[in-house]
């Protein structure tokens, strides 16, 4: 491919399409490779209606129009790459993607009239084309940000346990909109999930709500629950979000629940789920390895002071 590229901002449902298709084709490529999966993505542009991606979200087209890659930029300094496989490593569109982002960066601080903030990104490890280059443009490696866990699917999921007067099953119905966003708002506590947000995730493409899990106590209440997406064409599935109410935990919730969502993703023909965690997260990389999972890669945060 040609070093050179036209970029233009997120455009809407087919810039959406064009970007699946870019992770699932990256994915079946090199499934171990840090891109995005596509629950990534979705969960991202939908779980909230404040993130503007038009404003936060740069796409990258050759000549003829193919997606080279994308950059999605997070306030105030951070950004993820995601570049094809045949070009990651050369440099030339990490470099215009880092210099948009730069310009991100310095608008995000003439806003908030606060000097800017630390450009940061990530690179996956053991991958090691992107960090080559950032230490090339200036970034210095720091802690790592993630780690990616994965668990075969090849083999029978255990059956969920759960305590005595609770149940699992899926969000149905309208009544229970509200419980379900209550409870991703307490877990992740300051939240920008809404009820107008979560009845818009509902409807996208790629949304299946018998993967929309909760644990449910006897009155109703929501304990624990998950959102699991599928990529039907590398049969992958991923967790996000997953949490559990500050009141229930330590009752195995987080496990039965994770575990009922590792059994529908193999009923949907999945053949391997992936979760991330955060590597000071004790509990959550606990809960996930009992319920299956180990660590296959990580992500490790890269800064460039200026």
């Amino acid at each position: 491919m040609a070093a050179t590229a036209i970029s233009v901002p997120f455009g809407g449902d087919t810039d959406v399409h064009a970007m699946r298709d870019f992770l699932i084709q990256a994915a079946a490529d090199n499934p171990r490779a840090g891109y995005f999966h596509v629950g990534d993505l979705l969960w991202g542009l939908y779980q909230n209606t404040v993130f503007n991606p038009r404003r936060d979200i740069r796409l990258w087209r050759d000549g003829e129009g193919k997606l080279l890659g994308f950059a999605w930029f997070r306030e105030p300094a951070f950004v993820d790459l995601q570049i094809h496989p045949t070009l990651r490593g050369q440099g030339w569109l990490e470099g215009e993607m880092l210099a948009w982002a730069e310009g991100r960066r310095q608008e995000c601080a003439r806003t908030a009239s606060t000097q800017p903030a630390t450009l940061q990104t990530a690179a996956f490890e053991p991958h090691a084309g992107t960090a080559a280059v950032l230490l090339r443009l200036g970034f210095e490696p720091g802690k790592l940000e993630l780690v990616h866990l994965e668990q075969d699917l090849s083999d029978a999921v255990p059956d969920a346990d759960l305590p005595d007067g609770f149940v699992i099953r899926h969000v149905a119905e309208e009544a229970e909109f509200a419980e379900r966003v209550a409870i991703h708002r307490e877990v992740w506590h300051p939240s920008k999930v809404t009820l107008r947000a979560y009845r818009r995730l509902r409807t996208i493409d790629g949304y299946l709500p018998e993967l929309d899990l909760v644990a449910v106590a006897a009155d109703g209440t929501a304990a624990s629950y998950c959102i699991c997406w599928l990529d039907p064409v590398n049969r992958s599935g991923e967790f996000e979000p997953v949490g559990t109410r500050a009141a229930f935990r330590g009752r195995g919730l987080g496990k039965a629940v994770v575990r009922e969502g590792l059994r529908r993703l193999r009923d949907h023909g999945a053949r391997t789920a992936i979760v991330y965690a955060e590597p000071s997260n004790d509990a959550a990389r606990a809960l996930y390895a009992s319920a299956g999972f180990r660590q296959v890669g990580a992500y490790r945060l890269y800064r460039r002071s200026g």
